[in-house]
């Protein structure tokens, strides 16, 4: 998608002048501890080229609505790969991420309520654990290059379009979508594709940051899941950024991250909520310690399931 409702009247970049011959669309969660007003929220974030600036556009209309772009089958895979020799001396940690993701995809509220957006239910290959260590400081086209690698030499699964990656960043990594714009720092987590539509699609999460990225507790853990929880929902629904379900500029968690209530899934990890058309509202748990739901504002529907 080289642009989009929101950026296709842009003729030069918004930063630096330079003319722009296309955009890059990432989904992106962003810290609250750095958000300002219109520039770094939650959403699909818009990255002019070549020059690699990010273009703060003016949101879409906030409508739920479908971009006509892949979204996720049933029988699609999950392979969690895990970036680093840390891992494998981290093994509780793997082990407690691996029931987490699998309680993600199966819980039967959270996941499974997403057939309302034409998604289904992935399984999970076996994982894998990358064992060369990461730049400490790497940009979003490196790690692009080392999925192309890993997938050509078989240190992964060839998913291709069927399917997807969760990358994991061991502790002291920090990843970068532009020079001035890092995790932890401005960012949490996010998912894109190497090749737009053809894929590979991935999320990556890099290791807990302290503050910025959990709104419900101060674990490290818990913080993973929010935010892992979040980039699988809105990979699925929107696997390639932009042109799967969308409300204005937002992807389906980016909606209700404004009106955040701390939710669990019932086998108790913490997640993000997603915007459920069906009933209009967020979607809420049915695990411990919920927050009473607030009275939202409601994006209107122009769009349902299979329809454009």
């Amino acid at each position: 998608m080289d642009r989009c409702e929101s950026c296709k009247g842009i003729s030069r970049c918004t930063e630096c002048g330079r003319g722009v011959t296309r955009f890059d669309h990432l989904g992106v969660r962003a810290t609250t501890s750095q958000a300002g007003p219109g520039l770094n929220v939650s959403g699909i974030w818009h990255y002019a080229r070549p020059c690699g600036h990010r273009a703060h556009v003016q949101a879409a209309a906030r409508n739920v609505k479908y971009n006509g772009g892949p979204l996720w089958q049933n029988g699609y895979s999950w392979q969690n790969v895990y970036w680093g020799t840390y891992f494998t001396t981290a093994t509780a940690w793997v082990r407690s991420v691996e029931k987490a993701t699998a309680d993600i995809e199966a819980d039967s509220t959270y996941s499974v309520g997403l057939a309302q957006y034409n998604v289904g239910i992935g399984r999970f290959a076996q994982p894998a654990i990358i064992k060369t260590a990461p730049p400490t400081r790497l940009s979003d086209s490196q790690l692009r290059q080392a999925l192309t690698s890993w997938i050509a030499s078989g240190a992964v699964q060839k998913l291709e379009t069927q399917g997807a990656y969760n990358i994991f960043l061991p502790p002291g990594v920090t990843i970068t979508l532009a020079p001035s714009e890092s995790s932890c720092a401005v960012f949490c987590d996010y998912h894109n594709a190497v090749n737009g539509s053809n894929g590979p699609f991935y999320t990556v999460e890099p290791y807990p940051c302290s503050k910025g990225c959990n709104q419900c507790t101060g674990d490290p853990f818990d913080t993973l899941t929010q935010g892992l929880s979040e980039e699988m929902v809105e990979l699925k629904t929107d696997m390639d950024p932009g042109t799967g379900w969308v409300i204005g500029n937002e992807e389906l968690c980016d909606f209700c991250d404004h009106h955040f209530v701390c939710n669990r899934i019932s086998t108790g990890e913490y997640v993000n909520a997603w915007y459920d058309q069906n009933k209009r509202v967020c979607w809420t748990g049915t695990g411990p310690a919920q927050n009473p739901a607030p009275t939202l504002f409601q994006p209107a529907t122009k769009s349902r399931v299979g329809q454009q």
